[in-house]
Formats: C-alpha cells, structure tokens, sequence
C-alpha cells in the first residue's frame, strides 16, 4: 500500500496543475484503501473546492472536522470556501460570504501569525469597502518583502497591489511569473483573485489586467487527427510538426482520444514535456484498442499502453460496448473538447484545438459526421479557435476487424436522458396517493408539456419518470425546473418533517429508438438508458445529478445557465460500475 506522505505528494502536484478532480479522485481512493493523515483530509477538501463545488467543499470540510486541527492551512481553507460560495451570489447574499470568509481568514491569520491567511483576509476587507483595515494588514506584508518562491511572490504582489503600488506590484509579478513554471492552477489561483479584486474597485484595473495577462495559465488543449499507419516518413512529418507546433504553443494540459497516428503522437509529446494528459476513450477499451489503435499496425498498442499508463487521467465517454456506430466515436470527441472547456474555465483561460490533417483528405469534403474534419467544424462553429497542423505522406492503409452491427433498419442517436423518482413515495398512504399523483406528477407533467416538441419522449410508473430529450441544455432546464417545483411539498402528503423529494439523473449518449414488441408503443431504449437509471438512486434528495458527457455537452454548447459542480466517482446501483457525477444546479445571476 502507497503510504500517505506519497499519495498527498501527488494530490499536492495535481492540484498545482490545477487538475482538481483527478486530485479529488486520488485522495478519495487513497481513503477508501484506509490511507489517512489530517493533510490529505486537507487536500482532498481544496480539491472539491478548487473544482468549484463550494458548499460541497464545506459539507466535507465539517464532516471530516478540518477546523479541529489548528493548522493554518485548515483554519484558510474554510474562507477561501466562503470566498468562493460568495462569488457564486449576488447582492446581499455575496456581501454576507464575503463577511464570513474575510473573518475566517482573519481567524486564521490571528491564530498562526501567517502571511497567506493575512492577505487573504486583507483582499476581502477592500472588497468589502474596508480599506484601513486592507492596509493594516497588507502593509507589513509589503514591508517584509518575498522569500524565492512563488506564493510569497504573489502574495506581495497582492499586498502591493491592495497599497496602490501597482509598479512595484507588476515588477514582483514578473519574478512570480519567472517562479511559476508550468503549475497552471497556482497561475489560474492568483488571477482569479487579482479579477476579482478589480472588478469590486479595490485594486487598479489597469495594473491588474496587465499582471493577469502575464500571470495567466496557457491554453488547454483537445487535440484530434488522422489515423494512419506506424513507420515511414508519414510517422516522422507528424512528429516534427507535433512537436515544432507544442514548442511554439505553450499549454496548460492536454486532452484527447488515444488512437494510432496523430493522437498517439500528441500523447507522447505531451508526456515527454510535462504538459498534463487526460485521455477519453469513446467506448469499452478493448473495442478501441481493435477498431481505433491496432487497425493501424500491432506497432502502436505498446505505444498507447505507455501513454494511457502515463496520463493524469483516462475517462470513458461510454464503456458499452463499439457496435459499429458513429454517435459513439462522436460522443467520445464532444466529451473531449467539452472536457477541455471545462479545465479552461477553471483554470482561468482559454481552450485550443489542435488538429492534425492531411492535406489531400481535408480539401476532399467535410460532410462526414465524425472524425477530424467534423471536430473541426463543430469547434469553430462554437466559437473556438484551431490551429491545422498539415502533415502529407501518411499511410493511411487501416486495418478494422469486424464489429458487431444492429439489425437493418436500427434507429439510433444522441440524446439527453433524463430518470427521476420521488423519495418518500412508500411511505405514502392510501389516501395521499390521488394527492400525489395530481400534485407532483401532475405538475411535472406540465413542466414537460411546456417544454414542447424537445421532449421526444416520457414515461411513469409509480413515482418514477423516464424522458427523452432533443438536447442536453433543455435536459438541464427541465431537470432543475422539476426540481424547483418542489422545493416546497404540496400539503396533504403527510411528509412533512421527513426527507422526501425528487431525485433526478440525466445523461447524454447513443440510445436505440423503435417499438415495444409486447405493447406496440413507441420505445427508446439501450445501455446509456439502463446506466442513467443507475444514477437517481445515488443521487441525494433534492439535487440533479449529470454524468461527465453531460457535463461536457453543456460546456461545450457554451451554455452559461449552469453549474457543473464535481461530485467524485460514484459507485452506481445495482453493481454498475462507478461513474464520475457532478452536481447540476442553475447559476446566479
């Protein structure tokens, strides 16, 4: 068993990437193999926070007791939570958490004598208009100087900044830029602190926007691009236009598919400079190695072990099993780009596809519905920027083994999945069951009529109901509009006191359309349906849960209505397997 001064190392390296769920999910299964220490409690805790799931992050810091241990990094941490869950309001409810984290911090910097926790506590007095304060606190900061490391550098930058000092400020963000390096999340940590800073009028915009833009983490990555067989001098074009295009481009991480050719190529050249890598596969992993990886020669299969060893982190956007349909290789690369979107929101910068192309293959025609020319296509019609990497000679001789295929006429396609049931309904009696089904089912069917032709399909049983939607977006839409709706229970249930409520799931994912051969009606149905099923008896009473494709989706579809909030890897009912979760909730204004 890895011993925890080892496990804690990793989180702490994860998290200076900013790669918060892959150090959430490592300090998770570390405890879950009875690895314990009071500092992995700590991270574990900065990592659901530093995902962006605030109140999450608290629930966890109360129940592992955190406060308890007196060290200054646990004391900090409850108000950099508060901090965030601040950003998350508008008004008098910010103002409030705002209030509540400076005296955390205060607390914490009273308690250890320490700099991190003064500053802190300093930069959220100026938000709160309480400049003497600020000063009181920042100015023997800035006094003292910064010792060679980055986060005293940037906590002087912050001090000077909070002084009105701005020229001093920015000279000391370029030793912090200098000391930095490649930890993306520390870059991404100062920035969102220097922005919001300028935005509350308590530092000068212009100075702060001129040290966000040095500060600033690169680019996140998805790269795509053509298979094509191992050798030769098609190999040997890519590797040196891979690597000339990283060494030009720096990124903060990489994410992407792993098969023969360009992705492999991107893989490596990721691992070989340190750049963070996260892999998503499409389907079950032995399909994609068959079908995506030895097509193009048995050469690559040691190569793509090596690289999936390697990585930070591998995702399946499905684990079914390939039956010879382009929505899976389509669910798998719009997971990876929306994944990308993601860690470059939380990471405070942008996202960049990559894409290598052949040259002949690309001026042919873009009408196909997956592969590189679609993932082209789609990024840049979302709004997102490509850098084309030509790359001529490449053998493109692929090699597929035959795969399993549905019966002629299978309709198929992708879809947002949505399962919800009430808990609470057993204990209803014989007399609230009319209630019941007039008050809560009644208003959630009309949530759904209000959503029209986009619910392509609904069913109940009991207290249960299974929808279809058109999109992810309005899957979000209706699940949280359900939700609302009973906030409050309808009188006359008797539950009152008693945990009851909805539970919803909704996922995204390839799903079989045709007709119920027992009662003639319409039915949708598959393993994406059976797994979303899975997911609302995990969830809690009262909340939306969404699967990682979901997630991506609305990521992807630049759908700012929402927060994704990283729940961890959850293991399903029933013996499903795990799957990672986030929390859906709707976002403030």
């Amino acid at each position: 068993m890895t011993d925890a001064a080892t496990v804690e190392a990793e989180v702490a390296h994860r998290l200076g990437q900013g790669d918060a769920l892959s150090a959430f999910d490592c300090a998770a299964a570390a405890r879950r193999e009875g690895i314990e220490s009071s500092r992995l409690r700590y991270l574990m805790v900065r990592a659901l926070a530093a995902s962006g799931d605030s109140l999450g992050a608290m629930h966890l810091y109360e129940q592992l007791d955190l406060a308890a241990s007196g060290d200054v990094d646990s004391l900090a941490l409850a108000g950099r939570i508060w901090k965030d869950e601040a950003f998350d309001q508008t008004g008098t409810e910010r103002t409030a958490f705002l209030q509540r984290a400076a005296m955390a911090y205060d607390h914490a910097f009273q308690a250890s004598g320490a700099d991190f926790p003064a500053i802190n506590a300093a930069s959220l007095y100026a938000m709160l208009g309480e400049f003497d304060r600020a000063a009181a606190l920042a100015g023997p900061i800035a006094a003292n100087g910064a010792a060679d490391n980055y986060w005293d550098q940037a906590t002087l930058v912050e001090a000077l900044l909070l002084l009105g000092r701005g020229d001093e400020a920015l000279f000391h963000a370029h030793a912090a830029n200098a000391q930095a390096g490649t930890r993306a999340g520390d870059r991404a940590s100062t920035c969102r602190q220097i922005a919001r800073l300028s935005a509350s009028g308590a530092v000068d915009p212009g100075h702060a926007k001129t040290i966000m833009a040095l500060l600033r983490p690169p680019p996140v990555g998805f790269y795509c691009g053509r298979m094509f067989r191992a050798g030769g001098e098609g190999e040997a074009n890519a590797v040196r236009a891979i690597a000339d295009t990283l060494d030009a481009q720096p990124l903060s991480a990489l994410i992407g598919p792993l098969a023969c050719g360009a992705d492999i190529l991107f893989a490596e050249a990721a691992l070989d400079r340190g750049i963070d890598l996260t892999i998503v596969l499409p389907f079950a992993e032995d399909d994609f190695i068959a079908q995506s990886v030895q097509s193009g020669g048995d050469e690559w299969l040691p190569r793509y072990l090596r690289c999936r060893d390697r990585a930070a982190m591998v995702h399946f956007a499905s684990t079914a099993r390939y039956v010879s349909d382009d929505c899976q290789f389509i669910l798998g690369s719009h997971t990876a780009m929306g994944l990308a979107r993601l860690r470059a929101r939380e990471l405070e910068t942008v996202a960049l596809q990559l894409a290598v192309v052949d040259p002949d293959v690309a001026a042919r025609s873009g009408a196909e519905i997956a592969g590189t020319n679609a993932d082209i296509a789609l990024w840049r019609d979302k709004g997102g920027e490509t850098l084309t990497i030509p790359v001529g000679d490449l053998d493109r001789n692929l090699d597929f083994p035959p795969a399993p295929k549905p019966p002629e006429g299978t309709r198929r396609g992708l879809y947002a999945i949505l399962f919800a049931d009430f808990a609470g309904f057993s204990k209803l009696g014989e007399a609230e069951l009319p209630i019941f089904a007039h008050e809560v089912m009644g208003g959630i069917g009309r949530i759904l009529d209000g959503f029209g032709d986009a619910v392509l399909f609904r069913n109940t049983w009991g207290d249960a109901v299974y929808a279809v939607i058109d999109n992810p977006a309005t899957a979000a839409r209706i699940a949280l509009a359900m939700q609302e709706r009973l906030d409050v229970l309808p009188p006359g249930l008797g539950l009152e006191g008693q945990k009851a409520g909805m539970r919803t799931g909704i996922h995204f994912g390839p799903i079989y359309r045709g007709v119920d051969p027992v009662v003639g009606n319409e039915l949708w149905y598959g393993t994406e349906v059976t797994r979303t099923a899975r997911i609302e008896p995990v969830t809690l009473v009262g909340q939306v849960y969404c699967t990682q494709p979901l997630a991506a989706m609305l990521a992807l579809e630049n759908s700012r209505d929402f927060d994704c909030d990283y729940v961890g890897k959850v293991r399903l009912a029933k013996d499903y397997g795990e799957l990672a979760l986030y929390r859906l909730s709707r976002r403030s204004a």
